[in-house]
């Protein structure tokens, strides 16, 4: 009844906002002309009696390389339909999500604004997205978007948003170390069992592989592409495949193959220590690679998709951008919307900052993902990359997931218990 009621209530805020958005107007009406009035002057005048429109973005993008894409966005959408100014606004990413929760009540939201895509789906359910269904399948670029980025952006058969940028999970391996081993990436869990065993043997005082286990979402991210792998859901954390993929986390630390350590380990600190060479493979994301050649310039490494049980997965990190509710031309915010993630635009700004573009289409536009050995790894990962989600409670869902890990591998509940322990926590969220 109170979600019902909080629901409710949002709605209504939100459709009684009077913000200048979309259609909002700005400027004085002209005076009426004198005889002696020249036509230049008419047409100023002419002009300032058509109410110009406004559209505000907000973005956390904080790179300087960022911002000057979105300057670029705003000056080609410009362009392109006189008369329309776009006001784009940077806010800090966590000021951001407090103005999105309080934008909710009180109205004050923007016309275009990005979404960290775990997130987008609480969003959804408060009412803050427009639904943009009609224009989106009426465009002809709708069907390049892969699945899983494509689904944050989406509540049942609605949309509400489109991916901008997009990345994943996958292994990065010593390749020295493989080649004086005579070791092949491993491509499922058996080889990966069969690797670390070689490595430890090897190098009995180092550690094959590290992955984050923290008691947080980075946890959760990590766990994310070994339990859908091995065929887990995130709404079936009881089921024999949940239950296996946390499993294999524990036979990996029970023989040294992880340490154990990878419980207060973050991704930052799981790259630090592959970077010094005390791990030989991690789990991590593309977002590490210009670090590693800043602090490590001498290591030579490599990237392979992350092994497979039943099938390759991964899990999708990114930002949506949505219209939102106070919009008042929705029709208009599309027509940014759609500039800001065409084909042409997205590949440019991912190849531009280093992220991988949430389409199948993005080496027609630009060829680094081909280029570069590391990141055409990531480009192809994309395909198999799955939301955390897409759930309004993921935040909160999310830590019934970290806290079964912390429990399995600390040995304070075995797998079973652990994962059932966590359904039932995860049903009283849901419900």
């Amino acid at each position: 009844m109170k979600k019902k009621l909080l629901a409710a209530l949002l709605s209504g805020a939100l459709a009684v906002s009077l913000l200048t958005g979309c259609g909002g107007t700005s400027g004085q009406e002209a005076g009426g002309a004198s005889e002696a009035q020249t036509e230049e002057e008419g047409q100023a005048s002419a002009q300032t009696d058509n109410p110009e429109k406004t559209l505000t973005v907000w973005h956390y993008f904080a790179d300087e390389a960022q911002q000057k894409f979105m300057d670029q966005i705003t000056q080609e959408f410009q362009d392109a339909h006189p008369g329309v100014t776009v006001s784009c606004v940077y806010v800090p990413r966590d000021e951001l999500t407090k103005q999105y929760t309080m934008g909710a009540v009180s109205g004050e939201l923007p016309d275009i604004g990005m979404m960290d895509n775990p997130e987008m789906a609480a969003y959804i359910e408060m009412g803050l997205c427009a639904d943009i269904t009609e224009y989106y399948h009426a465009w002809d670029e709708a069907g390049h978007y892969y699945e899983g980025p494509m689904s944050s952006c989406m509540s049942g058969d609605k949309v509400y948003g489109l991916p901008q940028n997009s990345n994943c999970l996958e292994m990065f391996y010593d390749a020295p170390v493989f080649e004086e081993l005579n070791l092949t990436p491993p491509t499922t869990w058996d080889e990966l069992l069969d690797v670390c065993e070689k490595l430890k043997t090897a190098y009995p005082d180092k550690y094959p592989l590290a992955f984050s286990a923290n008691n947080n979402e980075e946890g959760t991210f990590q766990f994310m592409p070994f339990l859908l792998s091995a065929g887990g859901s995130i709404d079936k954390l009881d089921s024999q495949e949940s239950i296996r993929a946390i499993s294999f986390w524990k036979e990996l630390v029970d023989k040294g193959y992880v340490p154990r350590d990878v419980i207060s380990w973050g991704q930052t600190e799981v790259n630090t220590q592959f970077s010094s060479g005390n791990v030989f493979m991690q789990v991590n994301g593309p977002w590490n690679i210009s670090t590693m050649k800043d602090e490590a310039p001498d290591k030579e490494w490599k990237v392979c998709l992350l092994p497979k049980d039943k099938e390759y997965a991964s899990v999708l990190g990114g930002e949506n951008f949505a219209v939102t509710s106070a919009c008042k031309d929705v029709e208009l915010g599309w027509e940014y919307l759609s500039t800001l993630c065409n084909g042409k635009n997205t590949a440019e700004f991912c190849a531009y900052v280093g992220k991988f573009a949430p389409r199948d289409d993005g080496s027609q536009y630009s060829d680094v993902w081909d280029k570069d050995e590391a990141l055409s790894v990531f480009n192809e990962g994309m395909q198999y990359a799955m939301p955390r989600g897409p759930h309004p409670k993921w935040n909160e869902f999310s830590g019934t997931i970290s806290g079964a890990i912390q429990q399995v591998l600390t040995g304070e509940k075995d797998p079973e218990t652990a994962m059932k322990d966590a359904q039932e926590a995860a049903g009283k969220i849901m419900n």
